[in-house]
């Protein structure tokens, strides 16, 4: 049997942008908050966020008793040509990260792909391979200069969200994932069992995980009457880990099955909660996993 090793991450105060918004969240009161809920790890979330000064920023996690488990690269890398054209701010990071101790890199992308992904239907073979090359050299140049695995993040209205866009970006890259149930199951049917399936069959490819449910009735009603995502987060899409469609029993014995041995990011994305909602979903979601033992 592994061990899941529990962390938040800013998204879970419903920061998903690096000036806090949307809802905007003061860093302190995130820090504050994750500390009080039980963390003692976190991801540091959109790169500015969290302080970028190296002393202040371990000073506020000193003094929460916070470490780092990883920093979070997300770009729309359709507005790069390659890996060259952002190594610079991939190197700020990871030097802050190695500093923190922190053993990951979480990237994800931000593309323009269109409100239902439309626009990379129609993308010729040698456009995909461009960015699988990018994401390829982004985690050789972190592991090789800095010691730091890049785990890929699928992610909903993204140039990699559907799992025959992640079997082709893993079998490229040789990236391992950063996989998020709530995304999973979001994108690919059944949404119920998607994401337990994709981790029993490339199990040894998912080294991080993101743990997130949906809300099967704003599912339902998003899938019906075929709306964008934006629209599904502004009705609340993603909740509380044992009120979704995903069965977190279910995912515990599979991850005992396997062996997992890793992080375990418990995230919730919530634009519009307060604070102090967003403290106690955080809250309640940690305490659910330790009491099924995930955790």
């Amino acid at each position: 049997m592994g061990k899941v090793i529990p962390a938040t991450a800013p998204c879970s105060w419903g920061v998903w942008y690096a000036d806090g918004t949307p809802s905007n969240t003061p860093y302190k009161v995130f820090l504050d908050g994750a500390a009080q809920a039980g963390y003692k790890m976190l991801e540091l979330g959109p790169d500015g966020y969290l302080p970028t000064d190296l002393e202040l920023l371990r000073q506020e996690l000193d003094s929460r008793g916070l470490s780092v488990a990883a920093g979070t690269a997300c770009y729309a890398f359709d507005q790069y040509n390659s890996f060259a054209d952002f190594r610079d701010i991939i190197d700020k990071l990871c030097t802050r990260l190695v500093a923190l101790d922190a053993s990951y890199l979480v990237t994800m992308d931000d593309s323009d792909v269109g409100r239902f992904s439309e626009k990379k239907q129609d993308y010729p073979a040698q456009l995909w391979n461009k960015y699988f090359q990018m994401f390829k050299d982004l985690g050789e140049y972190t592991k090789d200069k800095y010691g730091i695995s890049t785990v890929f993040h699928p992610h909903l209205r993204s140039l990699v969200e559907t799992e025959d866009e992640i079997c082709r970006m893993m079998n490229y890259t040789g990236l391992d994932l950063c996989f998020d149930i709530g995304h999973h199951a979001y994108v690919n049917q059944p949404g119920e069992t998607s994401a337990i399936d994709f981790i029993k069959q490339h199990h040894k490819r998912v080294t991080y995980l993101h743990f997130k449910n949906v809300d099967g009735k704003v599912l339902a009603k998003v899938r019906a009457e075929n709306l964008d995502s934006d629209a599904a987060f502004a009705m609340d899409v993603m909740g509380l880990l044992d009120e979704g469609i995903v069965d977190y029993g279910a995912l515990k014995q599979l991850l005992d099955q396997i062996g997992f041995a890793g992080i375990g990011v418990v995230e919730q994305d919530v634009p519009n909660a307060t604070t102090q909602q967003a403290y106690q979903m955080s809250k309640h979601n940690f305490d659910y996993l330790k009491r099924i033992g995930i955790v």
